[in-house]
């Protein structure tokens, strides 16, 4: 598949993200709130799910992360529309379905079937590794709970889905 966002720009933005002061992160977020409305609402509305707020910090700061790597992309990134957010949850109700069944080699399998036949792989492995990441974490800044990264992991897929199919594709 041609224009994939490679390992390299992935691995060049979070690294740049994990280094930029967190006095400017304010003005990242007007910026995406000018740029990707529905998907800043998606992020911040997180409350509706059994996160606690420390979890929902994560789970946006990753998702900023993820908006700014495809804004990398040689494509030019479209606004996400909310019909085409609505697209992307509904293709992702399956996965949230698997979730529910609770079975954790399913989980695994399915998502190891993600990475090898989604359209951005290493986008989404950004996104499992971030998520999953145990040893980047401290007692006081704890990870995900492990009973909720699925969970977490399908609210960032969703945004990255609704970013691909919002790829300008002339």
């Amino acid at each position: 598949m041609e224009h994939m966002i490679s390992a390299e720009i992935v691995t060049q933005t979070w690294q740049r993200m994990a280094q930029t002061p967190i006095p400017t992160i304010p003005q990242l977020i007007d910026e995406m709130r000018r740029e990707q409305p529905f998907i800043l609402s998606y992020l911040l509305a997180l409350g509706d799910f059994p996160f606690n707020q420390h979890e929902r910090e994560i789970i946006f700061y990753v998702g900023l992360v993820v908006w700014q790597i495809v804004t990398e992309s040689d494509r030019r990134l479209g606004r996400v529309t909310r019909a085409g957010l609505g697209q992307a949850e509904e293709a992702n109700y399956d996965f949230l379905d698997l979730l529910a069944s609770d079975t954790e080699a399913d989980f695994v399998s399915a998502t190891e079937t993600m990475l090898e036949n989604h359209p951005e792989p290493e986008v989404l492995r950004y996104i499992v590794e971030a998520i999953n990441d145990e040893e980047e974490y401290t007692s006081e800044d704890p990870p995900i709970r492990e009973e909720y990264r699925g969970l977490a992991f399908v609210h960032l897929k969703i945004a990255l889905d609704a970013f691909v199919k919002s790829f300008d594709t002339s």
